[in-house]
């Protein structure tokens, strides 16, 4: 079983590091410097009653700039794909987990590394590499990637508590409506872009009509854990004996008013599912257009310019979400149970009054105020 730290990640931690080595360059530039210096006093000599030398020029003719990393990510279960601000080769590179290499490719700005071991999806993979552009610049990455699933199913976010209460903690729920891979699947508290925590899901083999609860405020007991083989072998607040439970071990719950539920197929990966929430309406003299933080006003904006949701009118409001006011830590915001998917908010209802199903079905029936 995977350790707690290889599934969850908080917005700050493990971030992608990318160092530039300056000395290289640094020597390069004076070493031409000089070679520059020594021609000028040589002209200079040449060419008698000179008694100035040349004018430096404004730039010597190349780049000096390191070349920079842009994305790193796992194409299919043996090869990486590493992207650049331009054309580069690799010197060397090492692995953590080790991964022996059997081929690099190198096509204008990507760099593709083929490896022997099978990438095991929703895995974390370190590269600690040295690439050099064709100016000589060099630069050391350290960068992290995700083993590839080719095996995802259709899954949709089914149920979700944004409220809690003392033995009913916030959670969102996953409906999974075919077999496949779960590993790698990312729920953020948030959105790609602007997220407080995330859960990266294990490499579950998922049945059709399986059910996943992503608990957001754990009690860090023993009793939690994450369920990877065994549905009934987590404890906790709202766990299912019959659903697989997960844990989001930093989480400290949903934002209640506003915010968004997010979806990907791996970190920062093409958004599979979503949903947004707010209590706010449209204010035209607000520069936020009357979201109550930026936080929230990024969050929605990432989500609609990725695709995960679909708005009335021509840019974001708060009214394009659903509004979560109605509901409560048994009141939970259900998906209808005909699992269509419109992105949009006329998609979900609020059930009445300790009407959430967490790790079965959802409620059919709608609270009315």
């Amino acid at each position: 079983m995977k350790s707690r730290e290889e599934i969850t990640m908080t917005a700050t931690s493990r971030p992608l590091l990318i160092a530039p080595i300056f000395a290289r360059t640094s020597v390069q530039i004076f070493q031409k410097f000089i070679v520059f210096s020594l021609t000028a006093i040589a002209a200079a000599l040449t060419y008698p009653g000179c008694s100035a030398l040349p004018e430096l020029p404004d730039m010597i003719d190349q780049s000096w700039d390191p070349p920079v990393l842009k994305t790193s990510r796992s194409l299919d279960r043996n090869t990486l794909e590493l992207t650049f601000n331009r054309s580069v080769n690799l010197t060397r590179a090492f692995f953590d987990p080790p991964l022996e290499t059997l081929e690099i490719r190198q096509e204008d700005n990507h760099l593709f590394i083929r490896v022997e071991e099978r990438l095991k999806p929703g895995s974390e993979y370190w590269i600690d590499a040295l690439i050099q552009d064709d100016q000589g610049n060099t630069a050391s990455i350290l960068a992290s990637f995700y083993g590839h699933n080719p095996d995802i199913p259709r899954v949709l976010i089914n149920e979700i508590a944004v409220n809690n209460s003392t033995n009913n903690p916030e959670f969102v729920e996953l409906r999974v409506f075919e077999a496949g891979n779960l590993g790698g699947l990312t729920l953020y508290n948030g959105s790609p872009r602007r997220w407080t925590t995330r859960k990266i899901l294990p490499e579950i083999q998922a049945e059709a009509e399986d059910y996943v609860i992503v608990h957001f405020r754990p009690q860090n007991i023993p009793d939690e854990v994450d369920e990877i083989t065994d549905k009934s072998a987590s404890g906790g607040r709202r766990s299912h004996p019959e659903a697989w439970d997960l844990w989001v071990w930093d989480g400290d719950g949903l934002p209640t008013t506003s915010g968004g539920i997010t979806l990907t197929a791996h970190p920062d990966g093409p958004i599979l599912d979503a949903f947004l929430y707010s209590n706010r309406t449209y204010d035209p003299a607000c520069p936020r257009r009357g979201f109550g933080t930026l936080a929230q006003f990024e969050i929605f904006q990432d989500v609609v310019a990725r695709g995960g949701w679909e708005i009335a009118g021509a840019f974001v409001v708060p009214d394009d979400g659903v509004d979560p006011s109605p509901s409560t830590a048994t009141r939970s915001i259900n998906r209808d149970r005909s699992g269509i998917n419109t992105r949009s908010k006329a998609d979900w209802h609020i059930v009445p009054t300790r009407g959430a199903t967490p790790g079965t079905p959802n409620s059919e029936d709608v609270f009315q105020p």
